[in-house]
């Protein structure tokens, strides 16, 4: 063969090869694509916006549902979700960009950068801020779905300012979106610009993402989504109003399932940090005691076999669901944004990914309340434990079952003022878990609602014989034993 022929079947060869990895992609992006359309169907959700990012290409984008049911607008590309704890990330790498400027320490007291916060009992940095080990608190009762609008980071900070800490801080692990609030205002002392300034320009440009913004309730922002939930009779219903005001910094942003993916290649490509200080970002938090946590600085760590596997972040806001996932070895990134805050939504970003580097095939899970509940409205609670017992016998890898599940329809009962027929539910549910802490004391539970002392202090009692550790229960059981 002479060295033109040899060119010309290179040639051949190569588009024979990049002809074949493009169908096998498109093949594959049809298998993403039935996936969500069996999803919003299955799951009975209004609309889920996901995508893929392999080798720094997005490689598949969609959208599927409706982002505004009464108005019948349809999701698509640019429709704008609340992202939820995503955000967190996000501010994590604002923070990390000047701590690798040399303007923020990480293990130094975090009131250095904030003076006007009031001394607390103990010390807190900013590394615990971000690892969620500082003791600040989470939201008290009406604050995740605050209505009130705070106009500055300052004014938000306020809420947290006379709060004493909840614990020694490098002792606990616990999560707080709140907690993050002081970290914008330390971004903004440092930068000297305002929180939404400073991502602006240091990270939603430099990664490309023209969409991400704040979630301001008063302004008018064109292609954002409405948010939902499910009430007690699993119907959809529209998500309470919330002014997200209270924590941008830990959950307050807007963006799009495209963005949010720029975001993850422009990390992986070490655009927003060096690739040191993201291997730092990527380690367990180490508590007081030497215990390892599955958290590093703003974003949630799996490990296999001491390996990292993946980091990720989940988000539940006022009517959204959301999860960012990232394979760092891999360089492939998946995200879902949910416009429903609900039980059983899995993990659909996990489940791309998953599909994405296997040849498996995955299914989305029925949601056992759901049938329940229809089958309880239209023949009542004897059929629905016949279905109950049913599904067990013969769909269980159709639903996601397990104790939890099969507690919320009991729960939706309750919520109903159906109390009585909670009861012969969950009578039925011990059956099929004799051994579970959480159906027992579910069913003492509704034996209390229904003014039952005797038979709840009875399966109190089971429920202590099962776990007594639980002071909850052990101080009910004292409680109906002296009467």
């Amino acid at each position: 063969m002479n060295l033109i022929s040899a060119k010309i079947f290179s040639v051949i060869i190569l588009s024979f090869v990049l002809n074949n990895t493009a169908f096998a992609q498109e093949n594959r992006n049809k298998i993403f694509d039935e996936y969500l359309n069996q999803y919003i169907q299955i799951k009975n959700i209004p609309s889920i916006s996901a995508g893929l990012l392999r080798n720094d290409k997005i490689i598949w984008l969609k959208s599927a549902g409706m982002a505004d049911i009464e108005n019948n607008v349809p999701a698509s590309k640019s429709s704008l979700y609340r992202i939820a704890s995503i955000s967190k990330p996000i501010t994590a790498v604002a923070v990390l960009q000047l701590w690798e400027r040399g303007l923020i320490s990480l293990d130094t007291d975090a009131r250095a950068y904030l003076p006007n916060f009031p001394v607390k009992k103990y010390k807190f940095t900013v590394r615990q801020l971000l690892n969620h080990t500082s003791g600040i608190r989470n939201y008290r009762e009406g604050e995740f779905d605050s209505k009130k609008f705070y106009a500055t980071t300052d004014d938000a900070l306020k809420l947290l300012a006379y709060d004493s800490l909840m614990f020694e801080p490098g002792t606990k692990y616990a999560y707080t979106t709140l907690g993050y609030t002081l970290l914008a205002a330390i971004v903004e002392k440092v930068s000297k610009t305002s929180f939404e300034d400073y991502l602006k320009n240091n990270i939603f440009l430099p990664s490309g993402m023209e969409s991400t913004r704040i979630d301001k309730q008063r302004e008018i922002i064109l292609n954002r989504v409405k948010g939902y939930e499910k009430n007690a009779e699993r119907k959809i219903v529209n998500a309470p109003l919330a002014d997200l005001s209270i924590k941008v910094a830990g959950g307050g942003y807007l963006s799009t399932a495209n963005d949010l993916l720029l975001f993850s290649k422009a990390l992986m490509e070490n655009r927003l940090l060096k690739q040191s200080t993201l291997e730092m970002m990527l380690r367990k938090s180490k508590l007081s005691n030497g215990k390892d946590i599955d958290y590093g600085l703003g974003f949630s760590l799996t490990f296999e076999n001491d390996s990292l596997k993946y980091f990720s972040h989940n988000g539940a806001g006022t009517g959204f669901s959301t999860m960012l996932l990232i394979d760092p070895k891999l360089k492939i990134a998946s995200v879902h944004l949910i416009n429903i805050r609900d039980r059983n939504l899995g993990e659909p970003a996990k489940d791309i990914l998953g599909m994405s580097i296997s040849d498996s095939i995955i299914k989305p899970t029925k949601t056992l309340s759901d049938v329940l509940m229809k089958t309880y409205s239209s023949t009542g609670i004897d059929s629905t434990n016949k279905m109950l017992n049913h599904i067990y016998s013969n769909e269980q890898n159709v639903y996601t079952l397990n104790e939890n599940e099969a507690v919320f329809f009991a729960d939706d009962l309750i919520e109903l003022k159906k109390i009585p027929d909670a009861i012969t539910y969950l009578k039925d549910v011990i059956k099929l878990y004799p051994k579970s802490f959480r159906v027992m004391t579910a069913l003492a539970d509704t034996y209390l609602k229904d003014n039952n002392s005797g038979l709840a202090l009875k399966y109190y009692r089971l429920a202590s014989q099962i776990d007594n550790t639980n002071s909850r229960v052990n101080n009910l059981i004292k409680k109906l034993s002296s009467k």
